[in-house]
C-alpha cells in the first residue's frame, strides 16, 4: 500500500502538487486521524473515503480532487478561509496548517457530522477551528465548497472580503470544471477553469511534454468513486461496475449474503474498495486501482481482490507479482477458479508453457469459477504453440460448449479450420 510519500510522489507525477505550503500541510497532517475507527489502513489512498464508520453519507475527497482545490484556492498563511462542508475535517485541517487554525472556519448543516468533525479536528490538533451549522457573521477571503449538490454557492459569495473568491466545482453544463467567483465591490466576476496548467520542473525546463491535468477526466472518475464507497447506482456506469462486484462475489466471503454480521462493516467496505479499485483499473489508472485493491485487502482479505491485484500488475508487465498475488488468492480461497487460470495465462506470457498446463488444469476443476471456457481457450493456446492441433480443437470445443459465444474460442476453432498448417 502506498505511504504518505507514495501519495505525494503521485501527486507530483501528475503535475497536481506544485504549491509548497499544500506539499507541507499533507506531510504535517495524520490523514488516518480522520478517518472513521477501523479505517486507517486506508490513509494516504488516493480515492474518496468514508466519513461514517457505517459508510453511510459523504465522502472524503480524493486526494488528487482535494489538491487540485487546495491549490486553486492559493490558501496563504493568515487569510481567514470558510469550508463549507466538512468531510470528516481533513480539508479544514490541512488549510489550518496552512493558514492557521483560527482562521479557519466549517459550516456544516448536519448536527452528527458537526460532532465528528469538530471531535475530530479536536484530537488532531486543530480545536481553534470553529465548526458551525451556519456561515457565521464576517468576512472571508477564501470560501470552498466541497459539495458539489451545495445549493448556496451564489448565496457564499456574500461571505467573501473584497477580491476574496469563493472556490467550488461548477453545475450544470460546468459540472466537470471549477469555477472561481471573485467579488469586487458590489460586483462578481465567474471564471471556469476544465484543466489545470502543465507543470514547470523544479531546477529544470517547464514540462512542456506533460499533459495539462483534465478536470473533466477527473471529476468523471471521481464521481463513479464516490458512487462506490457512497453505494449508489446513478447510471449505467455505476450499475456495470456493481454488477462486476456481485458476478466476482457470488458465493464467496464477500457477497453480502454470506457476510458475517460481526464484521459486515468492514467486508462492506472492503467489497466498496473493490468496487473503486475495477473502477480505476478500468480507467486506466493503474497504480491507484493496484493500491486500492490492497486497501481492500487490509480490510478483509478475499481471494477476488488478491486476483484483480495480480492482473492490475499483469497490465504493467509485472507478471512475477501478478502470479504471486493469485498465489496468495488461492491460500485464501482454494475454491475461487479464476487465480488459477489467471496463473496459466502468465505463464503462458513468459513463454513457460509446460508450467501453465497444471494451472490451467486446476481452473477446470475449480467449484467457484465462473468462467471455465477461459482456461479451456488458454489451453488451446498451450497446445496450439507445443504444436498439438487436436488437442488444441479439442479444448476449444469444450470452451464453447460452456459458453457458445465466446468468440475467441470460436475465431480461433474457425482460423484452425480454415487452416491445417495454423500454430498461432
Amino acid at each position: 500500500m502506498w505511504t504518505r510519500e507514495d501519495l505525494l510522489a503521485s501527486l507530483r507525477d501528475v503535475g497536481l502538487l506544485r504549491n509548497p505550503d499544500v506539499e507541507q500541510a499533507l506531510r504535517d497532517v495524520d490523514q488516518a486521524a480522520f478517518l472513521p475507527e477501523g479505517f486507517a489502513c486506508l490513509a494516504y489512498a488516493d480515492m474518496p473515503m468514508p466519513v461514517h464508520g457505517d459508510l453511510r453519507g459523504p465522502t472524503m475527497p480524493s486526494a488528487r480532487c482535494l489538491v487540485a482545490a487546495l491549490e486553486l484556492l492559493e490558501p496563504a498563511p493568515g487569510l481567514r478561509i470558510l469550508v463549507d462542508g466538512a468531510r470528516g475535517g481533513y480539508p479544514a485541517a490541512l488549510l489550518a496548517r496552512i493558514v492557521g487554525a483560527d482562521r479557519v472556519t466549517v459550516v456544516e448543516p448536519q448536527a452528527d457530522l458537526r460532532d465528528v468533525t469538530a471531535d475530530r479536528l479536536a484530537r488532531a490538533g486543530f480545536a481553534d477551528v470553529r465548526v458551525v451549522e451556519i456561515p457565521p457573521a464576517g468576512t472571508f477571503d477564501r470560501v470552498l465548497v466541497l459539495d458539489p449538490a451545495v445549493p448556496r454557492p451564489r448565496d457564499l459569495v456574500g461571505c467573501l472580503a473584497d477580491l476574496g473568491f469563493l472556490l467550488a466545482r461548477g453545475r450544470g453544463m460546468e459540472d466537470l470544471a471549477f469555477v472561481k467567483v471573485v467579488r469586487q465591490g458590489d460586483a462578481s466576476m465567474r471564471m471556469t477553469f476544465s484543466q489545470a496548467p502543465a507543470p514547470a520542473l523544479a531546477g529544470g525546463p517547464r514540462a512542456d511534454s506533460m499533459a495539462p491535468v483534465d478536470f473533466s477526466r477527473l471529476f468523471a472518475v471521481e464521481d463513479l468513486l464516490v458512487h462506490a464507497w457512497e453505494g449508489r447506482i446513478l447510471g449505467h456506469y455505476d450499475q456495470h461496475f456493481e454488477d462486476v462486484a456481485d458476478e466476482t462475489f457470488a458465493g464467496g466471503p464477500l457477497d453480502p449474503e454470506c457476510f458475517d454480521p460481526a464484521r459486515e462493516c468492514e467486508k462492506l467496505a472492503a467489497r466498496r474498495a473493490f468496487r473503486a479499485a475495477y473502477i480505476l483499473q478500468s480507467a486506466g489508472e493503474l497504480e491507484r486501482a493496484a493500491d486500492a485493491y490492497a486497501r481492500s485487502l487490509a480490510l478483509a482479505p478475499s481471494a477476488e481482490a488478491h486476483t484483480f491485484l495480480g492482473w492490475t500488475w499483469s497490465f504493467l508487465g509485472r507478471y512475477d507479482a501478478a502470479i504471486e498475488a493469485c498465489k496468495s488468492a488461492i491460500e485464501v480461497d482454494s475454491t475461487f477458479g479464476n487465480p488459477y487460470n489467471d496463473i496459466g495465462a502468465y505463464l503462458i506470457e513468459l513463454g513457460r508453457l509446460d508450467e501453465a498446463i497444471p494451472w490451467l488444469e486446476k481452473a477446470l476443476h475449480a467449484p467457484r469459477y465462473c468462467c471455465y471456457f477461459y482456461a479451456y481457450t488458454n489451453l488451446a493456446r498451450v497446445y496450439l504453440q507445443q504444436g498439438l492441433a487436436e488437442k488444441a480443437r479439442k479444448a476449444l470445443r469444450a470452451a464453447l460448449k460452456v459458453n457458445p459465444e465466446y468468440e475467441p474460442a470460436a475465431e480461433l476453432l474457425r482460423r484452425m479450420e480454415g487452416s491445417r498448417d495454423y500454430f498461432g
